[in-house]
């Protein structure tokens, strides 16, 4: 499996503010998956120099690429057109892992993912894409094409039909058959004003992506991008709780987030983390303590060239 790797890239898009959550994910990947030997590839739109050349550092195989000109340019445009959406442009990011080429398969990951378990079974797979479920697909339902809004069968849907098995995009597992040209030039696309005409919420890339590839997509279970807030519906239809995942993906408040857990600890109930929390922490500890001992090797070895 270890030389399979080699063919593999894990992909990222991230923020400044994301970067804690992006560590955490690349290097709960790398130890779960020792014999990896793919490429790294974080995409990103403006982060500080000195920044990447830390990170590259720590993580050898890792490198930066901006944000597409083209995608800045129509996420520009749709955050003037649709307001809703201006905080949350950096979620299409993900379509960027489509140009990715070179490689047999391409890994797509949020930056709030934490690996518990190797996936190596999902690197054997030969579909095109392969995803998990999102909420409105754990419940049973489906969505409405044209404003994506929830609806029980497909027969409630408008003019436009049903979009259904719908999926998340923390997770993707991407064929290399997708890659490039035309996949990634008909997905910007649709990141158009006129792509959420009509449309009843404020979902991102995820609105895109299912369009696009709807009865197209394979589902794997839960496992792979398990959301700790929606356990209830994960265990109802997998009979899987959150201490069994893979994947762990921390939707909505994060880990990081100072703010919320201060919150928390002083009693806010508005907020309670799930107990999968304490995992986040703890592998955002090991990043840490590795970080320092390597540090502290580096400055050992510098004494010594010194000395000598």
């Amino acid at each position: 499996m270890g030389k399979r790797l080699s063919d593999v890239c894990l992909a990222l898009g991230a923020t400044q503010s994301f970067l804690p959550g992006a560590v955490v994910a690349v290097t709960s990947f790398l130890k779960q998956h020792p014999g990896f030997g793919g490429g790294i590839v974080l995409f990103h739109d403006g982060l500080p120099e000195a920044l990447r050349t830390t990170l590259a550092e720590a993580f050898p195989p890792l490198r930066f690429e901006p944000v597409s000109r083209e995608l800045r340019e129509r996420l520009a445009r749709l955050g003037a057109a649709v307001p809703p959406l201006r905080e949350r442009l950096p979620r299409f990011y993900s379509l960027e892992a489509f140009r990715i080429g070179g490689y047999r398969k391409v890994l797509w990951c949020d930056c709030d993912l934490l690996f518990r378990q190797p996936i190596d079974d999902l690197f054997e797979m030969e579909d095109a894409l392969v995803c998990c479920g999102d909420k409105v697909f754990l419940s049973g339902r489906c969505r409405d094409a044209a404003t994506y809004r929830p609806i029980e069968e497909p027969s409630g849907a408008g003019p436009g039909g049903a979009v259904e098995r719908t999926f998340n995009t923390g997770l993707l597992l991407i064929d290399g058959c997708l890659a490039g040209e035309p996949t990634y030039s008909e997905l910007l696309a649709m990141v158009s004003p006129e792509t959420w005409r009509g449309a009843e919420m404020s979902h991102t890339d995820q609105f895109i992506l299912n369009r696009y590839f709807a009865g197209r997509q394979t589902l794997v279970s839960a496992r792979y991008n398990y959301q700790p807030r929606l356990e209830g519906a994960i265990r109802a239809r997998e009979g899987l709780p959150a201490g069994e995942a893979s994947v762990l993906h921390f939707v909505g408040v994060k880990p990081w987030t100072l703010e919320a857990m201060l919150r928390w600890t002083h009693g806010d109930r508005r907020f309670r983390p799930h107990p999968a929390f304490a995992l986040w922490y703890e592998a955002w500890m090991e990043c840490l303590t590795l970080a320092h001992l390597r540090a502290a090797a580096r400055g050992r070895g510098e004494e010594r060239e010194v000395a000598g």
